[in-house]
């Protein structure tokens, strides 16, 4: 009996706990083994879309991008992001957030304060105010979605 108890205590705690994350660098990023960098050499962005994008940057814009290493998808479309934004020229603040698996299904959040539930997580925020995100699988493309959000 004594153990039920527990576990009905316990189960609430974990499905609102955080998973370890970390803040990384871009070079870490690219390190992580050899198709991080891969990705990234062999992305090569439409230069009349890096214009367009460049037009739409602004100023006060930051990103935060929440990545796992353990994940497909970010393996993916973090590479091809890093070079879309370095191409657009801008020096646009962007943190990198390596978290960690999910320990127990039960957890919904890698980051509960700002809600990741998949990753990877792009944010992007003007002046520190969230304006959009692009959650695991872009819609229409990595460039485009960014378009998108910075045309709000």
């Amino acid at each position: 009996m004594k153990y039920w108890v527990i576990i009905l205590i316990a189960f609430p705690l974990l499905a609102a706990a955080d998973v370890s994350t970390k803040e990384i660098s871009r070079d870490r990023v690219l390190s992580e083994g050899p198709e991080w960098q891969q990705n990234y050499d062999n992305f090569k962005p439409d230069p009349g879309k890096i214009e367009a994008l460049k037009e739409k940057t602004g100023t006060g814009l930051s990103i935060d991008i929440y990545l796992g290493f353990w994940c497909p998808d970010s393996r993916k479309s973090v590479p091809p992001f890093l070079r879309i934004i370095e191409s657009a020229g801008s020096a646009v603040p962007v943190r990198y957030i390596s978290v960690a698996r999910k320990p127990v299904k039960q957890i919904r959040y890698f980051v509960d304060a700002v809600q990741v539930e998949r990753v990877p997580t792009f944010i992007f925020y003007r002046e520190d105010k969230e304006i959009g995100r692009i959650v695991e699988h872009p819609q229409a493309g990595l460039i485009e979605d960014t378009m998108a959000i910075l045309s709000k």
